[in-house]
């Protein structure tokens, strides 16, 4: 016969340690999609909790003097979730602007389709991109990695001893701005070099021949090599998704041992 014992210390270690996962199921990719119910969101992160809660040997006993205290401890271990799953998720909004952009060469500006991940209306070319990265992030088992690094952050990041200074996470936040801008606009950079020669041809085409109304004509011409230039690319979707996938990978270790130094 079993015996086990759970002590209120063992049950406000454990809803320190849900909290943690539960802010982190809710912010990272994948995990935090709007179509998964949130059900199955509040199970899987109690899920979790509970194989982290026995992973996790010896448990740290939280510190704490008053119902304040304890307070305090529970909002820091929301943040360090919210934190590491966020920073992770970013990395999809470089697809989403880079898609904006070629929408916009491409004479697509105007056209929005509404996803049932971010309950937006998001551009066409950032959604093809967005869906095709959820599904590579599936087939290489990304979301392995992401809970994996994830759960190795308790070792450096034990409940109860979360830190967060705010100029190293600046710091590290700055720096991902920058890089996800180079990120996207190499995504961006094949539908632009070919939109830019477009409008070279047609600008000559002006010159040569005025008669011709360039307008209707450049409208046309440029859905038809947009869609051309996409198709073409379309080979390009896996070394744009390892880029991503370095980029989070990047990010989420960075994170953490900014929160893990303090």
């Amino acid at each position: 016969m079993f015996s086990y014992d759970f002590s209120i210390k063992d049950l406000e270690y454990f809803l320190l340690l849900l909290t943690r996962i539960g802010c982190f199921v809710g912010t990272a990719p994948f995990f935090s999609m709007n179509n998964v119910p949130a059900r199955a969101k509040i199970g899987f992160s109690i899920l979790l909790a509970s194989l982290a809660y026995i992973a996790i040997v010896p448990h740290t006993d939280p510190e704490y003097y008053t119902i304040l205290g304890y307070f305090f401890l529970v909002l820091k271990e929301a943040l360090c979730g919210v934190c590491i799953g966020f920073v992770a998720n970013l990395s999809m909004y470089v697809l989403q602007f880079a898609g904006s952009n070629i929408d916009r060469d491409i004479g697509l500006a105007m056209v929005s389709i509404f996803d049932p991940m971010t309950r937006q209306q998001t551009g066409f070319s950032g959604s093809l991109y967005q869906y095709a990265f959820m599904l590579i992030l599936m087939i290489t088992n990304l979301h392995h990695y992401i809970l994996k690094a994830f759960f190795e952050g308790f070792t450096l990041i034990p409940i109860g001893s979360v830190q967060l200074p705010g100029d190293n996470l600046i710091k590290v936040m700055t720096g991902y701005i920058m890089d996800a801008f180079i990120i996207a606009f190499r995504i961006y950079l094949p539908i632009y070099a070919t939109m830019l020669l477009l409008n070279s041809v047609l600008g000559i085409l002006a010159k040569v021949a005025p008669q011709m109304n360039m307008f209707s004509v450049g409208v046309q011409l440029k859905i038809i090599v947009g869609f051309t230039a996409l198709i073409v690319t379309t080979s390009l979707i896996p070394v744009m998704s390892g880029m991503i996938a370095s980029e989070m990978k990047r990010m989420i270790t960075n994170v953490i041992e900014v929160i893990s130094t303090g």
